[in-house]
């Protein structure tokens, strides 16, 4: 059963401009620890920040919080699986969070063309 869908698309511009006014900072803000560990092998750093931010910002939508309290940038995960695929982690403490709302799946799909990120996030329960 579905819990709720959200859906975000992102400008390469806009975070472009935000990576250049505020640097690492910016990743920091957004990006998971694991991630962190991650992005400075990203091939294309602008898009590694953009694609993770659109697929939280359409988490926090599906979920029905927006990002605030435990839905936080930090504590919401992008990764791929065996085949490539996107796929949502959390940290422990979003997780439990979830399981209290009885929200049991989250499923991620994202796409880029040119200067457009989008995330699309169905979260079940």
């Amino acid at each position: 059963m579905i819990y709720g869908i959200g859906t975000d698309i992102v400008s390469l511009k806009r975070i472009i401009r935000l990576n250049k006014k505020f640097g690492l900072a910016f990743a920091q803000r957004i990006l998971s620890p694991e991630e962190l560990l991650e992005f400075p092998q990203a091939g294309k750093p602008v898009n590694y920040l953009a694609k993770r931010f659109a697929a939280k910002e359409a988490f926090a939508k599906a979920v029905g919080t927006g990002i605030r309290g435990v839905v936080s940038f930090r504590n919401i995960g992008v990764g791929h699986d065996a085949l490539g695929k996107p796929e949502l982690f959390f940290a422990p403490v979003l997780s439990k969070w979830l399981e209290e709302q009885g929200i049991h799946g989250c499923h991620l799909s994202m796409s880029d063309e040119e200067d457009t990120v989008m995330a699309f996030v169905i979260a079940e329960k």
